[in-house]
């Protein structure tokens, strides 16, 4: 039987380090210039940031120790999940904010201030709550979608969460999966590509939204939405066994990929797409995975790429 590992705040958690070494950093820099620009444009307002898929709170708390924030910024993170967001305001209060209300937090310094506010909420729902199609100015300076384009409709994007960027805001789309996972050292070679195979026609299934090569679907949907491209660039996850063992919290990021691997063929793939691989199989490989991480072997890698647009 597959482990359980339903603790998803642990996987995020552990996945910032995978994430850290993942961004693409020229793209990165060129946001980070792009916000100092648009904190110059709006003097002593703040810069205005909404991410969708907040999570725990991982890329603000990367962004803050990257020293990638203007110095005067008002973030809003949505997740849909409750847990989620209830994690990120432990985070918060147990690091430097202070909380100022309902979900909402600050951090005021001599020359900089903070303030973040939390909604556990649907990320279309909200952005239709507050779209203003007359709105003069982008309704945020930038929007985070960090893994999100590449497990929802685009047409939702399109429709609910372009038009707030609308008059110039940005759109930053890091670490959108892109049709390349591999598992290493591969004991069958025939069943691990047949499963692998099966696992992004899971992705493509045509009642899931998403896919598994987005990210490369992006510089054609982008730009066909009316999106200026500004950057883009690989964000390949890459973990590797050291010394032993893995980085930090690693181990727990890979046993939750192995799992979602396997239950996405066990509940989602098109028989098709299996060839006759039976339940079975699919369990026995997921264990030896499993096996792979006790003993500090299993080689883990997924292509990713990162997007920055501007909306005119």
């Amino acid at each position: 039987m597959a482990r359980s590992f339903d603790d998803f705040v642990r996987y995020l958690d552990a996945k910032r380090s995978v994430d850290d070494r993942a961004l693409h950093r020229p793209t990165l820099d060129r946001l980070v210039a792009e916000l100092d620009e648009r904190a110059a444009a709006r003097g002593d307002d703040p810069v205005r940031i909404l991410e969708v898929g907040f999570g725990i709170g991982t890329m603000l708390e990367r962004l803050r120790a990257w020293d990638a924030l203007p110095n005067r910024v008002k973030y809003v993170g949505v997740d849909i999940d409750e847990t989620n967001i209830a994690a990120a305001a432990d985070r918060l209060t147990d690091g430097d904010f202070e909380q100022t209300g309902s979900q909402q937090f600050s951090l005021v310094s001599d020359n900089a201030m903070l303030t973040v506010e939390l909604h556990a909420a649907d990320a279309f729902a909200f952005a239709a709550d507050r779209g203003d199609p007359a709105a003069a100015q982008p309704q945020f300076d930038l929007l985070i979608g960090m893994a999100f384009l590449d497990i929802v409709p685009f047409a939702q994007v399109t429709k609910n969460l372009l038009p707030l960027l609308a008059g110039g805001g940005l759109g930053y789309f890091p670490i959108t999966f892109d049709g390349v996972t591999d598992f290493r050292p591969v004991d069958d070679p025939a069943l691990t590509a047949t499963l692998l195979d099966g696992f992004h026609a899971a992705m493509d299934a045509p009642d899931r939204p998403g896919g598994s090569q987005t990210g490369r679907q992006l510089f054609t949907d982008l730009p066909a939405a009316g999106a200026d491209h500004l950057a883009a660039g690989g964000s390949d996850w890459v973990v590797t066994p050291r010394e032993g063992g893995y980085p930090g919290d690693e181990a727990i990021f890979l046993r939750h990929i192995v799992d979602t691997v396997e239950n996405a063929l066990l509940t989602e793939t098109p028989a098709a797409a299996l060839s006759g691989v039976s339940d079975d199989a699919i369990r026995a490989w997921a264990r030896r995975r499993h096996a792979q991480v006790d003993s500090a072997e299993l080689v883990y890698l997924a292509h990713n790429i990162d997007h920055l647009i501007r909306m005119p």
